[in-house]
């Protein structure tokens, strides 16, 4: 009874009837509680309807039922890291996430390249909370605007949360038009930053790394890059450990040595130069 549920809610999730397969996969954890494969369901389910409290809630219960050093419960560390990250706590999600990975490439999980890419995503909203602090610090006008522009965010979505629970939004409206306002607001910190760095002659600026100059297993900036077949470049020290004890590359797991490693000198060049125009990113 629990599977044939689970069938169903994975019909209607394939159709985008999201609410309607959280319901089906509700149902069937009611039927049969044990199952990790129900919560992963609801839990990736529900990650679309940006329910990220339930998201966190579900990921942790499959993750338990797995048990946490299993491979399958992989998957589940990933949901909960995204979770973590809607729940703008980004220290818990780094901490997940790159445990997540670090076990995710001894096993040579297909789940890899995910937790690399949301390892990023934690560090960067730890490093822009980081900047927020210290940009506020600088300039007391600039944390009393952008205090102001974060008390209208919240009342905008205390707002929305009242006409979901009054049922005049439903789900998907309330996550779009909660994406929209997460966003207006995004673009109007970046409006006032930029006011303030041109009044203050670039003093006032925020300080940002680069993507493309991030190591895909460190996630710090790269020294020595070398590129793999596939075309990615990691630093040299972190890739040639890995290679040589896996025999794979990280992320396309086809086959490769060191040998197969192939220095990246302009990508060295950009490194370098922004290393020595910018000593703080020493610390990112």
């Amino acid at each position: 009874m629990a599977q044939d549920l689970k069938t169903r809610g994975n019909a209607l999730f394939k159709e985008g009837d999201y609410s309607g397969a959280e319901d089906y996969f509700s149902q069937a954890i009611q039927k049969n509680p044990h199952d990790p494969a129900f919560f992963t369901n609801r839990a990736v389910t529900r990650l679309k309807l940006e329910k990220w409290a339930g998201v966190e809630h579900d990921a942790r219960a499959a993750i338990t039922l797995h048990g946490a050093k299993n491979p399958a419960s992989l998957k589940s560390s990933y949901y909960l890291a995204q979770a973590l990250l809607g729940l703008q706590r980004p220290q818990e999600a780094y901490e997940v996430a790159i445990d997540a990975y670090r076990a995710s490439l001894s096993a040579k999980n297909p789940q890899t390249e995910n937790l690399s890419k949301t390892v990023l995503r934690a560090k960067q909203q730890i490093w822009a909370a980081r900047e927020t602090g210290r940009l506020r610090e600088m300039n007391e006008t600039l944390g009393s605007v952008e205090s102001l522009i974060e008390a209208d965010l919240r009342r905008g979505l205390e707002e929305l949360q009242a006409r979901l629970a009054k049922g005049e939004l439903g789900e998907i409206g309330f996550g779009e038009d909660t994406r929209a306002l997460r966003e207006d607001t995004e673009r109007n910190v970046a409006n006032v930053r930029e006011a303030f760095r041109i009044a203050s002659n670039g003093e006032v600026q925020e300080r940002v790394v680069p993507d493309y100059l991030i190591d895909g297993i460190t996630f710090e900036i790269m020294h020595d890059p070398v590129v793999t077949p596939s075309g990615t470049s990691f630093d040299r020290l972190g890739i040639v450990k890995y290679v040589e004890q896996s025999g794979v590359d990280p992320l396309t797991r086809t086959s490769m040595s060191v040998h197969d490693l192939r220095p990246n000198y302009a990508l060295k060049a950009a490194c370098e130069e922004f290393l020595t125009n910018n000593g703080w990113a020493v610390d990112w």
